[in-house]
């Protein structure tokens, strides 16, 4: 099969063109950023890659064109919560008209459209299980948005991929807990953990098992709202610690710094309805985390 990423040059991205070659699917990826130093170089991904911005319709429909892609998976996106809470308009412009570009390109060549939604669309159902059919509740700025592109994408008839916090390997923004907690211990520095999300209850998924959940749903090619999770939850505390004992350095550090956006208290998915499908997540939190500080020791070194 024919496959379009845009967004390639994040992390999931990076990772989802990689499977997708290493399973014998020709790629062509699509970035904003002509630049070194991306999760595709960090991963070494070599694959056609088109640079270009999704709000710029002409640019979405060439590339979806040229690509003659039988799957979209649209990651583009203003995906750093405290960036879109700094610039809402950015955020809402790339994160809806982009995804809307995107829709009525593949509706023009038939594409099977994949649009990365996100389980902060829920916002706070006060510690309930999140599924699929339960309401979007957004507040901030990023979350807003990312709800507009998930209720789009359903319009469509897209397949809505709304995924747990994803962490692994490729991930270079080091504003991000894991990458940059393993960062500073590998320094020999405490990882520090911000704001008034330190005990709060996050669900992890490591992104092997995220891209494999894409490639799943592509190949099944049923519209509609799909959660992707582990069933494993852990505060960001928890997680730092996990990796202060994976490399015996000192513990996290707990900075009380306020955030301008609100924090959910507790996120779980209810993963039933891709389960339905023959999807599994292989990775536990444990052995994720090991793996992702393998991968950080060796790029880093």
């Amino acid at each position: 099969m024919r496959a379009l990423v845009t967004g390639a040059e994040g992390f999931l991205g990076a990772n989802l063109c990689k499977e997708l070659l290493a399973r014998g699917h020709k790629v062509t990826a699509a970035s904003l950023n002509r630049r070194n130093g991306t999760s595709l170089d960090a991963l070494g991904v070599e694959c056609r890659v088109e640079y270009g911005d999704v709000t710029d319709s002409a640019f979405v429909e060439r590339v979806v064109s040229s690509s003659e892609a039988d799957w979209v998976f649209h990651l583009a996106a203003v995906s750093i919560v405290r960036v879109a809470q700094a610039n809402p308009a950015l955020a809402l412009k790339t994160n809806i008209l982009g995804t809307i570009n995107v829709l009525e390109a593949c509706k023009r060549v038939g594409a099977t459209a994949l649009i990365a939604s996100s389980d902060k669309a829920y916002g706070d159902h006060n510690g309930a299980e999140y599924v699929e059919g339960m309401a979007l509740k957004p507040t901030g700025a990023y979350e807003v948005s990312k709800t507009c592109a998930d209720h789009i994408g359903q319009l469509y008839g897209a397949i809505v991929v709304r995924c747990a916090n994803l962490y692994g390997d490729g991930d270079l923004n080091w504003s991000r807990l894991i990458p940059n907690s393993i960062r500073l211990a590998l320094s020999g520095k405490a990882p520090q953990i911000y704001g008034n999300a330190v005990h709060a209850k996050r669900e992890w998924l490591y992104v092997k098992d995220a891209v494999d959940a894409y490639i799943k749903l592509a190949e099944t090619n049923q519209a509609g709202a799909y959660n992707v999770g582990s069933g494993e939850q852990a505060s960001p505390l928890e997680v730092a610690n996990m990796i202060c004992e994976l490399l015996d350095c000192q513990r996290p550090e707990v900075v009380e710094k306020a955030r301008d956006f609100y924090e959910i208290p507790e996120q779980k998915l209810n993963i039933g309805k891709i389960h339905a499908l023959g999807w599994q997540h292989l990775y536990s939190l444990d052995e994720g985390v090991k793996r992702a500080v393998d991968w950080y020791s060796e790029y880093l070194r």
